[in-house]
């Protein structure tokens, strides 16, 4: 299978150089490399050489937002398989081995993997504990079964509305893994379209585009693997205050994604378990004098409100009858 190994970058100049040398240097190497660069004209100069370095195909994107950007990568992208990875992650000598071994199955039309901290750096700690990105050892397949509600989902997801965060062993399509990466068939988007462009970082409703990629494959019928084996390492390095703002965008496209789809029970049970383990957690954290946690969950849900408004706001200035959601810019 040809893979198009695709990094979308903004001013990371220095950051970028470790993830394109490792995927340069992958066991099973890519058809191309392509770097989609969003950065503004002090760094593009230094992205586009660092490219050229590593034997990657630059493509400047004049307009910001992640899933602008990926968009942009599919379509300059030749190969049956699109690998996505961000540029502060640097995956394993074998990250695309793994992955594409998964696609032998003509039902499998995306393969998660697993991220894991590349140092403890930073607010590292208090970021894997409220928001973590490694879903463990365990390999799992998803279907459209897993966005099925029922009295077992029910009741098996209650007591999350109690834990730090909700995406371990969560239904789907929330514990299927993370953008910083995944693969798909490039079938994928001409079929189901591409990233929803209100949603990722930059874009108005700030995350939630990659979930929201792997809820429309699973509604299709088609299967998505969490492949642990297939690991990258994340080099995130945030402070508190980092860890603060990430979970307020998190918490910000969240509440508008599963707010967009109540209509389908699972996310309706998802928002309100959602926003009910925000108001317990932040209540019990100030109570308890956890200063620290009583911040990010505080964060968390004043991200939670403001998406939840924005998407309504959103909706409004659309027009759209109140049963269809806004269709992306």
């Amino acid at each position: 299978m040809r893979v198009s190994a695709i990094v979308c970058t903004r001013n990371r100049a220095d950051s970028i150089h470790e993830t394109l040398a490792a995927l340069a240097q992958q066991e099973t190497a890519p058809s191309e490399i392509i770097v989609v660069d969003t950065s503004n004209e002090a760094e593009r100069a230094k992205v586009a050489q660092c490219a050229r370095d590593h034997g990657a195909r630059y493509v400047f994107e004049p307009r910001s937002g992640l899933s602008i950007a990926r968009n942009t990568g599919i379509a300059n992208a030749s190969g049956e398989i699109i690998a996505f990875t961000d540029d502060d992650c640097i995956p394993a000598r074998d990250w695309l081995t793994q992955k594409l071994r998964n696609f032998s199955d003509p039902a499998v039309w995306a393969c998660t993997g697993r991220v894991v901290q590349h140092s403890n750096a930073g607010a590292c700690d208090l970021f894997e504990e409220v928001a973590g990105q490694d879903l463990g050892g365990e390999p799992r397949v998803f279907s459209e079964a897993d966005l099925r509600f029922g009295l077992g989902i029910f009741l098996a997801n209650i007591k999350k509305i109690f834990a730090k965060h909700m995406k371990s062993r969560a239904p789907g399509p929330w514990c299927i893994g993370h953008g910083s990466s995944t693969a798909f068939r490039k079938e994928v988007f001409g079929r189901l379209g591409g990233f929803d462009e209100r949603l990722g970082g930059g874009a108005p409703l700030k995350s939630c585009d990659d979930t929201e990629m792997f809820y429309r494959i699973l509604k299709s019928g088609h299967l998505i693997v969490y492949e642990p084996a297939a690991v990258v390492r994340h080099k995130h390095g945030l402070t508190r205050e980092d860890v603060c703002k990430t979970k307020y965008g998190y918490s910000y496209g969240g509440a508008a994604f599963m707010w967009e789809r109540r209509k389908d029970p699972l996310m309706l049970f998802m928002f309100c378990g959602r926003l009910l383990q925000l108001v317990i957690k932040t209540v019990q954290y100030k109570l308890l004098r956890k200063e620290e946690l009583a911040r990010v969950f505080s964060s968390d849900l004043r991200g939670f409100l403001d998406g939840w408004a924005a998407y309504r706001k959103l909706y409004k200035a659309s027009g759209a009858h109140s049963n269809q959601p806004p269709s992306p810019p």
